[in-house]
């Protein structure tokens, strides 16, 4: 059992919105601690995650661990009327087959009442993912948001390249090529790595899916391997950390 009031309506809906419509159902754990959502695509493909620590909630009260996957539609339904004016209030009691959110309008009071139905019970969410990627950079939003839509005009999928101090970025294929390298200040604000060359494919659909989970942030992290998932990844001043994983395409 839980009742958990967070402040901001609209940064809620920003994180997890984008993220919620690419899954079956929307697993949460609310811990004494934190909430947690991470789930898997039903393809297997992409992994979304989102920590919000007690402390970035206005009340966190949390009288048992409660894990529950929720209605997917009802919860987007539900979210999508949410703006920075509103506070949202999630509340569960035991054995319900409802989380009730309630939208509140700090500015004139006004209150909206939603339930979710819960789509079963679930005892556990998925396990995270634990490698080590040896690439790692940071980008502002917008120049990787524009960067992936760049790729979309040709092509399904891009090719991260690891050579000389620079990030290439391509794809190719009979009649339509894209490239550019991405480098420090061009518009790179770091880049690390742990090995000489590394290249990778992923699907561009999906890394366009992932990064709707960053709205609010300008910057953010990502980490990729020969072989080896894709990782976006930010935190927020409030403690928030978001995070999706992709496949590669082998």
């Amino acid at each position: 059992m839980f009742k958990l009031v967070y402040g901001n309506g609209g940064r809620f809906r920003k994180i997890f919105q984008g993220l919620a419509k690419p899954l079956s159902e929307i697993p949460i754990r609310v811990s004494r601690n934190e909430l947690e959502f991470r789930a898997l695509t039903p393809d297997s493909n992409m992994m979304v995650e989102v920590v919000i620590p007690g402390s970035a909630f206005e009340s966190f009260e949390v009288l048992s661990d409660t894990t529950l996957a929720l209605s997917r539609e009802g919860f987007l339904r539900s979210i999508r009327r949410a703006s920075k004016r509103d506070t949202i209030v999630m509340q569960y009691e035991k054995a319900s087959r409802y989380l009730k959110l309630l939208l509140t309008n700090i500015k004139t009071g006004v209150e909206r009442e939603f339930s979710v139905e819960i789509s079963e019970a679930v005892t556990n969410l998925v396990e995270p993912i634990q490698v080590e990627l040896p690439v790692k950079f940071q980008i502002p939003l917008e120049d990787f948001k524009k960067l992936i839509r760049d790729v979309m005009i040709v092509g399904d999928e891009m090719e991260f390249v690891l050579r000389e101090n620079a990030v290439e970025v391509s794809f190719s294929s009979e009649g339509r090529s894209y490239r550019t390298s991405l480098a420090l200040d061009r518009p790179l604000l770091s880049l690390e790595s742990a090995e000489d060359e590394v290249s990778s494919k992923y699907y561009v659909d999906y890394l366009k899916t992932a990064v709707s989970a960053f709205s609010t942030v300008e910057l953010v992290n990502v980490e990729f391997g020969s072989t080896l998932p894709l990782k976006i990844y930010t935190s927020l001043e409030d403690g928030t950390r978001i995070a999706t994983w992709i496949a590669p395409r082998v």
